[in-house]
């Protein structure tokens, strides 16, 4: 899978432990975040990585940020895709199993490096279920373009 990895200055040592976790994985990964604790802002990381996602240029995006919020409200401005904060195990898969979820904003002031590659982990091995939550999924693109959700008929 082709992910794209972003992080601000509070994210550096935590992206770092993602790129190295996701290769070991053979996940095709590229980093577009800083080495360092320069400050940077984080909707410049957002708009890069889920841009790469909302323009089919990665699969999925992980941004690692303070608290992750930050990154998921930019991200979600971008069309088709779907951005959460990940602060456990459970909002990683229900994420991918309901939502089908493609950037996950990762909370590094919060999350240790152990609880850090289980969220990941369960992020990644996650299937989206589709049925019921596919239909979901459509008002959510109707949204995207402006249009009433409760419109949406099957068929």
């Amino acid at each position: 899978m082709k992910i794209i990895v972003g992080a601000d200055h509070r994210g550096v040592k935590g992206a770092l432990e993602v790129v190295e976790l996701l290769q070991s994985l053979q996940h095709e990964v590229q980093y577009v975040g800083h080495l360092d604790q320069t400050q940077v802002d984080y909707p410049d990381q957002a708009y890069i990585v889920a841009g790469a996602v909302s323009k089919g240029r990665a699969d999925r995006g992980i941004l690692l940020t303070g608290s992750g919020i930050g990154t998921c409200l930019s991200s979600n401005k971008f069309k088709g895709v779907r951005a959460v904060v990940g602060y456990d195990q459970w909002s990683a898969e229900i994420s991918r199993a309901h939502h089908d979820c493609n950037v996950l904003c990762l909370p590094a002031d919060l999350v240790g490096p152990t609880d850090l590659r289980m969220i990941l982990t369960k992020w990644l091995d996650t299937e989206f279920e589709g049925g019921r939550h596919e239909r979901r999924l459509r008002k959510v693109r109707l949204i995207e373009d402006g249009q009433d959700p409760q419109t949406y008929r099957e068929g």
